[in-house]
Parts: C-alpha cells; structure tokens; sequence
C-alpha cells in the first residue's frame, strides 16, 4: 500500500514524499513515530498538492534565523538589538531602567512668606516691602505695613489688599529676598542660595554698619539725623570739692518714619538740577553729595514707630486727615521755592516761602499722631522748611557753600496734593523714592 508521509531533511525542513507499500505500516513512516496519512487526491485527477492543509497533515516547523552576516563581516550595526543571531558575541549587558525626570524642589508660596513676617517675632514688618502687580500701573511696590492681610472679602473698600497671587517679590531693606519669577526664597531657604531670612537680616546689617548708615550716611533723610556738634565736648572731671554741672539734657528718640511732601514739579525739578550742575562743574566731588531727583522730599513731621501696631496707628491718622481735608475741601497749599542756605556747610538746601497752610498742616499731622499715642520726634531746630539739593555725611572732607549767583528768581512751585508716610533708612520703591508705608492724596 502505498500513501504520502512528511519527513524531516538534514536542514531542519520537512518534505513530503510518497511512501511504498513496505514502508507504509499501520500508518507509521519507516523512521519517525509520527502519524500520517495520505492527502486528498486531486479531482481532476492530478497529484495532490504538497502544500496544502489536508487532514493528518503536521505543520512545517519555523525556520531557523541565520546567522548576522553583517556581524560576521565584523561590524554590525544594530548590536544587541539585531534580529538575527551574533554567534560567540558576549551577553549584552541589562540596560538600567530611565531614571525619571528631575523634578524642581517645591518653592514656598507668597502666603507663607506673609505668614512668617506676620508671626515672627524676630522679623519686622516694616522694614519689608512688596511688589506687586497692578492691573492699571503694572508692578508697583509698597510697604508691607500698607497692606491689610486678612481675606479679602472682610476688608472694605479704602483698605489696601491684594490677592497673594499677584505678590511679584518680596524685599528686606531695598534687598530682594523672595521673587517668584527667578524662584529664589531667602526668606525660608526653600529655593535659590539656601540662605534665610535671619541669615540676610545680619548680613545686611553688617553691610550697612560698614557703610555708616546709621550716621546719617547715604540713604537716610537728612530730617532724620540730629545735628551733630561742631566739636565733641570733652567730659568733665569732678575734682574733690568742685561743683558738679548739671547733667545734659536727653537727646530725643531717632525716628524711624517720617510724613513728607514729595517733589513732582517738572519745573522745580530742572531747577535743582541746574543748581546740582553748577556744583559740580565748580567741584566735581561734590557730585556723589547730590540729592537724586527721584528723593527730592520735603519733611513735614518725624516719627518713632515700634511694632507693626504703631505703623498701623500711624496709618489709620493719616487717613482720618485726609478724610477731615476732603471733607472741608480746603484749597491745596502751593509751596513757592526761591532761596537757598545751608546747615554748617554740610547741606544746601532751598526754601519755600513761609506760609501758614504748610505750617498748619504740619501741626496737625503732629496733633493727630499724638491723639493716637505716638512718639513725634520734634524737628531740628531749623528757622523754616527745606528741601535738600546736596548732602555732605558727616566726616566729610568738601564743604557746601552758596552757589557765586544765587538764584534770584522763583525755583519752581509744589502743590501739597499728597502726603507719603515713608521709612527712615529703608530701601528704594521701583521709582526711585524712598521706601513707602503708605502715599494719600489729600483732595
């Protein structure tokens, strides 16, 4: 009997070939233990076809990947990622699963940078500022003193209160502690140098004992500082016997806030400049003594303010004077600049024509700051009011003296629409003033 039957070749395929009658037994091939059968013959009558499907028939085995013979040439490549077979080529060695991808450390937010100049205690609010983004004016600053930080939906109208998510950065002393945009935090740490607030706190005032900031160096407004003796009094020494002097009176408190009128007349202004012009054309180290345009202030009232309660007071008087002066609707002093002088040749300065609406004004602000329990440091005992075109600080070599002409004629007029409480020593607004608790229009 005669059949088909699949055989396996010396290449690993399988044929398919006809079997004899002495080979075919009970279905079995003459060397394998696999079963078979013959295929379906053809209708037609022709022999049947090895490659199709029929019944009894096994599926060939895949076929072996042949070596790569780009490997075997020398050079593949693909490596281990190669589809066919690299024989004697080492293991390749496990890839390290990716490391995921660096995350920025978490930065503290505006609210925690509040929170922390609020409660503690060895930071004062009043030397801090912020800036902020204004939808009319773009980023403006103010001090933080100025703001009312509860929520937002208890404060009324005439509070000044921002969203935390419009805080640009936070300063220390004019110094940039916390900016959001440069994500750096020198108040926690958390972000940028790694340095802290309290860190700053003493590097700045390392930095400005260095510079005598405290002695009525650059920076302080000159009404700030008391006026120095000529000459130091040498002490006294009792003799036995001798009658003792009595003692010296009590020097008043420094201030560290004062309510000015800023200068923001264009002409008076340009007046200074030409005079500030003429000095340095006639000594060119007195340039650097130049009072910067953007500081040009004239000092109503000095105060001595402790703690963030004092500031607040301080800002609740303000306002019931400017809601007393809208009420009355007086007219808006107009302060006119003609002379000039100077303190012990250290400052130059002009004068406006003495008036009693800018006196009256001055003693009301002294009034109203003293109904609410706070410590108004009485002015040097000058003759009259003044705005600082040059400054020497003291221990200074040059010497001011009156320009050869004078000025005969008016410097310019400044209406006193506005009154801004600001800080003594403190920093710089973006405009260049001097740091401000708050700025209130009288009219």
């Amino acid at each position: 009997m005669a059949g088909w039957g699949a055989f396996p070749s010396q290449g690993g395929d399988w044929q398919v070939r006809r079997l004899d009658s002495g080979d075919a037994m009970e279905g079995r091939g003459p060397s394998t233990g696999a079963d078979f059968s013959a295929p379906p013959a053809d209708p037609a009558g022709g022999a049947p076809d090895p490659g199709s499907d029929g019944p009894g028939v096994t599926e060939p085995a895949p076929t072996l990947s042949h070596p790569c013979r780009f490997f075997l040439a020398g050079g593949c490549r693909f490596g281990a990622r190669c589809r066919n077979p690299h024989p004697g080529a080492p293991p390749a060695a496990p890839q390290p699963p990716p490391e995921p991808p660096s995350k920025k450390p978490p930065m503290k937010t505006a609210g925690d940078v509040v929170s922390r100049i609020l409660w503690d205690r060895q930071l004062p609010p009043g030397e801090f500022t912020v800036g902020h983004l204004d939808r009319f004016s773009g980023v403006r600053e103010d001090a933080f003193t100025a703001f009312c930080w509860e929520d937002l939906a208890s404060v009324g109208p005439e509070v000044l209160a921002i969203p935390q998510h419009r805080i640009q950065y936070f300063k220390y002393r004019g110094r940039v502690v916390w900016d959001k945009a440069r994500r750096l935090d020198d108040v926690f740490g958390s972000t940028g140098g790694g340095r802290t607030i309290l860190e700053v706190m003493e590097e700045e005032a390392g930095r400005q004992e260095a510079a005598g900031m405290g002695d009525g160096g650059a920076g302080v407004p000159e009404e700030a500082v008391a006026p120095e003796n000529e000459e130091e009094e040498e002490e006294d020494v009792a003799e036995p016997g001798a009658q003792s002097c009595p003692p010296a009176p009590p020097r008043p408190p420094r201030p560290t806030h004062l309510v000015a009128v800023r200068i923001t007349s264009p002409e008076l202004r340009g007046s200074v400049a030409r005079l500030q012009e003429a000095l340095s054309q006639a000594d060119p180290t007195l340039a650097e003594f130049c009072t910067p345009l953007a500081t040009l202030h004239l000092t109503l009232c000095l105060l001595r303010l402790d703690g963030a309660g004092e500031m607040q007071a301080a800002v609740n008087a303000l306002r019931e004077l400017q809601a007393e002066h809208r009420r009355l609707l007086p007219p808006a002093p107009l302060l006119r600049f003609r002379g000039l002088g100077t303190f012990r040749g250290r400052v130059l300065y002009a004068t406006p024509v003495p008036g009693p609406e800018l006196a009256g004004l001055a003693h009301a602000l002294e009034q109203g700051f003293a109904c609410k329990g706070l410590t108004v440091v009485p002015l040097p005992a000058h003759d009259c009011f003044h705005l600082t075109v040059a400054k020497i600080p003291a221990g200074g070599q040059p010497r001011l003296s009156l320009p050869p002409e004078p000025p005969g004629e008016e410097l310019g007029t400044q209406a006193v629409e506005s009154l801004c409480l600001c800080q003594v020593g403190g920093g710089r607004r973006t405009d260049g003033f001097y740091s401000t608790l708050v700025e209130l229009d009288l009219y």
